[in-house]
């Protein structure tokens, strides 16, 4: 019997089967060019893109709906990572089966011994005959392919590597290295192929171009580098221990890779055994490389990273005092910020009411650090050593976590010594008092809850020591004669304590240790202090008691007086400046700073705007803080194409606290004078004062308002090239639901003043914008607008921003020819080309 199937079936049979056949022609395709956008999009299981921006994914797929695109920079599972490092691991270990093992790697994880590691010598180290041998031997590699049935299996070194779900074989690999018979175009190739996310690819083509004797060194450092910044050092350290079995020394490069990838990735006790493996056998008779001092400051640096300082403190010791291999500015700098963290990392696992045990740590990495200042300084001064910044902003910023003033004013004399700076401070005093002056105030009620303890728990004893404290029973029992004489051994023992305590005393003094050297030294010059030297200076100023007249003292000498040391500082300076300035509520200097300095040199930002208005809440009892924070807000339209929020809410803040202390509000400038308000009563004045301080900061405010309207309405991100893009990011774009909720607060502010309590204070044209304003805010009150702005960003319009360029221009422009007057008539020739305010 025959079963006939209608035509329509075997059609559709015909072209489902004529689909597979091209389907097999296209995957066919992509094994031969696995660099097209196939393979590309195949491949990307192998490796991760956490730096993988919405725009450049967007750029890959114009079709990205918005509801991707919202999810796209989210931060990757640790599930995906995981998959991530265990295709690596599988790639690095060539297994067969694509996958990774962790049972077979606990296994392993001897050779991650430091101590098996310099018990049995350098892992995975070849004598020069091994190497030799294994480099190509035609004859043994056929050898070692064969079967029991006399079968070469070609796919046993790639099967199971997959890209995507074609397979990598031989063929594709073979065309590969039929055009990489250079070096350059094999680490060019190798180096495309990684960026595509197709490691398993690199990592075929490198081994079979080893075995075929081809010079792939820097592709196999293109492979460690790869491993490294996918966070994965298990599978580098098994590529590394890869390439040397085939017989490639690892170069001057290798292990600089090797190391300062280690340094990199998270936290783990085991990173530090296997960089000190990879260390120790640079120093190997047959590794072929010299040890460097490069070499060495990636290795503290991997035990500072990872918190070993007891292997930092062994790897310091072994240097030598002279010669190529000595420490240089460098290895001084990784050491001071390792004794400095290693502090922190102490003190944050104690408990706060253990403040002596705290105040002992600061003072013991003080010490630590001290002494190896002193033997920068003994280099420096036999010019063994070259001195950089960095290493005298290292030991600053130890200094800074000191626990007295005069820590902090050890900095001053550091940068006076190493950069000739003048010490602007008055030198502190020492006592109890600033040796705790960073004490909070719950651990001093610790201190004195623990001391009520003791003297309750102490009884009336007849006996005191010389220092006139009681002594303990045990204590007097045993110290004391019958006549109350101590006995000979006892006060033996003391003296030599005493002696031994005088000796360590002398030894640490370091009175002489930041004394100034270039003068009396030949061949020595001092360094040039920047921007991160003043911030260190006025962190220092800021940290002191009383130190806030040196740090103005500082700021003026170093950014506007005429001296050697001037210099334009940056954002993070400025930034430091103005948290100095909130502590002495010097609103009127703040202000000052961001109009004559900070916005013209283009360097204001919103963050720098907001801690000079907090400056302005400070000083609140100040009677011109209103006309300081007006003119800052008014500066905010000169520096920013869209104004920050946060600086908005916080001169909301102030106009509240403003109007609720009365006692400022009748003193105020920029409201009504005395002689206005004299013939009124307490309350129509107080009434008064209300409505024309919310009339004050509505005015202040209108501009900005209408702005952040106009862009909520017709704003919106500008699609295209870099440029855009640039364009964006310089808009500063705010959080939506931030900028209704300040338009809803603003509306509250309208409506409180439209009240019939200020109707008399109010004109009728203020009254008539005020009504309107209030019915355009009136949809920032709306469940559906604050619903529709919960996850999106406000951006200007196109017109906005023409209109903020030019703004902001022509107010540089203005300020630069101001200043230019006022410095030609002080300079014989008239050039302002050295003034740090200029645009």
């Amino acid at each position: 019997m025959t079963l006939r199937l209608p035509g329509s079936l075997v059609n559709r049979a015909l072209r489902s089967r004529l689909l597979s056949a091209q389907q097999h022609r296209a995957a066919t395709a992509a094994q031969n060019l696995p660099s097209t956008w196939n393979a590309i999009n195949a491949t990307r299981a192998f490796s991760d893109h956490p730096n993988r921006t919405a725009s450049y994914e967007r750029f890959e797929n114009p079709r990205l709906k918005p509801s991707r695109q919202k999810h796209a920079d989210r931060p990757i599972h640790r599930n995906e990572n995981k998959r991530g490092n265990d295709s690596l691991m599988a790639i690095a270990s060539n297994s067969h089966s694509a996958r990774y093992d962790h049972e077979i790697e606990i296994a392993e994880s001897e050779a991650l011994d430091t101590a098996a590691a310099e018990r049995d010598g350098p892992m995975e180290e070849q004598t020069e005959g091994e190497a030799v041998e294994n480099e190509h031997d035609p004859e043994e590699d056929t050898a070692d392919d064969k079967t029991p049935d006399d079968k070469t299996p070609e796919t046993k070194s790639y099967h199971g590597l997959s890209l995507g779900e074609s397979r990598i074989t031989p063929k594709i690999v073979n065309m590969e290295l039929r055009w990489l018979n250079d070096p350059h175009k094999m680490a060019d190739r190798i180096d495309r192929i990684l960026q595509n996310g197709e490691p398993a690819l690199a990592a075929a083509i490198v081994r079979a171009g080893t075995k075929k004797g081809m010079r792939c060194d820097v592709a196999w450092n293109h492979l460690l580098q790869y491993c490294m910044d996918q966070k994965s050092p298990q599978a580098a350290f098994k590529f590394y221990n890869d390439m040397k079995k085939r017989g490639r020394r690892p170069n001057m490069r290798t292990y600089t890779i090797m190391l300062k990838g280690f340094s990199s990735v998270p936290m783990s006790p085991s990173v530090v055994k296997t960089a000190a493996s990879v260390y120790r056998s640079i120093s190997a008779e047959n590794s072929g490389v010299k040890l460097s001092i490069i070499h060495t400051n990636a290795m503290l640096t991997v035990c500072h990273r990872h918190a070993d300082m007891d292997r930092l403190w062994q790897i310091a010791g072994e240097l030598p005092e002279e010669g190529p291999g000595a420490p240089d500015a460098t290895t001084y700098t990784i050491i001071l910020n390792a004794v400095q963290f290693a502090a922190r990392r102490d003190i944050q696992k104690m408990s706060p009411d253990e403040i002596d045990k705290i105040l002992e740590r600061k003072t013991k990495a003080i010490t630590e650090g001290k002494r190896i200042w002193a033997d920068i300084v003994y280099r420096w001064k036999t010019q063994t050593l070259e001195l950089d910044n960095d290493v005298v902003n290292g030991m600053a910023s130890l200094l800074l976590d000191g626990a007295s003033d005069m820590d902090c004013y050890n900095v001053m004399e550091l940068y006076k010594q190493t950069m000739g700076l003048p010490i602007l401070q008055k030198r502190p005093t020492e006592s109890s008092k600033t040796t705790r002056r960073r004490i909070t105030h719950e651990e001093t009620q610790a201190i004195e809850q623990s001391e009520m303890k003791r003297q309750e728990k102490m009884e009336d004893l007849p006996f005191v020591d010389e220092n006139n404290k009681p002594l303990g029973p045990a204590e007097t029992a045993g110290d004391l004669h019958e006549f109350g004489e101590p006995a000979e051994e006892k006060v033996e023992a003391v003296e030599e304590e005493q002696e031994v305590e005088e000796m360590e005393e002398e030894e640490e003094t370091f009175e002489d240790l930041f004394k100034p050297v270039v003068p009396g030294a030949e061949g020595l010059s001092f360094l040039k202090p920047k921007s991160k030297e003043l911030t260190l200076l006025l962190n220092a100023c800021f940290t002191m008691t009383q130190g806030t007249e040196g740090g103005l003292a500082y700021w003026k000498y170093m950014t506007l007086d005429e001296n050697e040391h001037r210099f334009r500082p940056d954002a993070i300076t400025y930034a430091q400046y103005f948290r100095l300035l909130r502590i002495s509520r010097s609103s009127k200097i703040s202000v000052k700073t961001m109009r004559d300095q900070m916005v013209p040199s283009g360097l204001a930002h919103g963050t720098a705007f907001h801690i000079a208005l907090s400056v302005c809440r400070r000083d609140r009892r100040n009677h011109s803080v209103l006309l300081h924070a007006n003119e800052l807000i008014g500066l905010m339209d000169k520096a920013l194409i869209l104004p920050d929020i946060r600086v908005l809410d916080g001169y909301l803040e102030t106009i509240q606290i403003l109007s609720a202390n009365s006692s400022v509000l009748l003193n105020l400038r920029g409201l009504s004078t005395e002689e206005d308000t004299k013939s009124l009563r307490l309350q129509d004045r107080g009434a008064k004062l209300q409505a024309q301080l919310r009339l004050n900061a509505l005015a202040t405010l209108r501009s900005y308002v209408s702005e952040l309207h106009e862009a909520m309405e017709n704003g919106k991100p500008e699609a295209g090239g870099r440029w855009s893009n640039a364009q964006n990011r310089l808009a500063n774009p705010i959080h939506g639901p931030a900028a209704v909720k300040f338009m809803a607060r603003v509306r509250l502010i309208v409506d409180d003043t439209l009240k019939l309590d200020y109707k008399k204070y109010v004109s009728k044209a203020e009254r008539k914008i005020l009504m309107g304003e209030s019915q355009m805010l009136k949809k920032y009150s709306d469940k559906q607008t604050i619903a529709a702005w919960k996850n999106k960003l406000v951006y200007p319009t196109a017109d906005q921003k023409d209109a903020a360029r030019e703004r902001i221009y022509n107010y540089r422009e203005s300020v630069r020819l101001e200043q230019a007057k006022e410095t030609t008539p002080e300079r014989s020739h008239g050039h302002v080309d050295s003034s740090p305010l200029k645009a």
